[in-house]
């Protein structure tokens, strides 16, 4: 079990979610194995992610999902969205398929754009900088906690940067939510996300402007 644990990057994971989280990998594993990727390069990966973060301002999955394919395999990165299983509350996760190809798995647990373009860029900053031995599972009691809060602001501050984030207090209606996502060249679903988590919007307001992405042939097991 010892060993499970440090593979799944966790302190601890019960039986029922162990035997999910591995048929989900599997399934992560199975789907990547489809996708023809190029050696893996940090340098091209992170430039890669500022070509897929405008992306999040299309509401067509069928749309931006090859897009982002390609992108990041063409930085050695294969993308993958595989619905979690009963009893697996996994977000997403990180894992090296060998030394020159990484995997990300998203989950579609959570169907809003803020939730799913902020997990991508959380596993993005997991494979750039967190090595290659361990598989990092997001959505999962005893996750490693430096490494997720790293992991968590890289991916705030790709998505709006700091410096960017500071302007986003003061708004308030609609418009200016728009008006702000516009020139950082994102959703504005977003920005929303982004002012309610650091308390600057209260989590009922503006949710009209977050995206509810359609999966086809998802089943949700919240």
């Amino acid at each position: 079990m010892s060993a499970c644990l440090k593979f799944f990057a966790v302190a601890s994971i019960d039986a029922t979610q162990q035997g999910a989280l591995a048929s989900w990998l599997r399934r992560a594993e199975t789907q990547a194995a489809s996708i023809a990727c190029r050696l893996y390069e940090a340098k091209a990966f992170r430039a890669t992610l500022q070509e897929i973060r405008p992306l999040s301002c299309d509401a067509d999955p069928s749309v931006f999902v090859p897009q982002l394919q390609a992108l990041a395999a063409a930085a050695g990165v294969a993308v993958v969205f595989v619905p979690a299983p009963p009893g697996c509350r996994v977000s997403g996760a990180t894992q090296w398929l060998s030394p020159d190809r990484a995997l990300i798995a998203l989950s579609l647990r959570h169907k809003t754009n803020d939730h799913l373009w902020f997990t991508l860029f959380h596993e993005a900053g997991h494979i750039l900088k967190h090595g290659k031995k361990a598989t990092f599972v997001d959505g999962l009691d005893g996750v490693d906690e430096e490494h997720e809060a790293e992991a968590d602001r890289f991916a705030a501050d790709q998505l709006i940067p700091p410096a960017a984030a500071l302007k986003l207090q003061g708004l308030r209606s609609e418009q200016e939510v728009k008006d702000a996502a516009t020139g950082l060249g994102i959703a504005p679903g977003i920005v929303v996300g982004r002012m309610q988590h650091e308390g600057w919007l209260q989590r009922t307001h503006l949710n009209g402007l977050k995206v509810s992405y359609h999966w086809p042939e998802v089943q949700s097991d919240d």
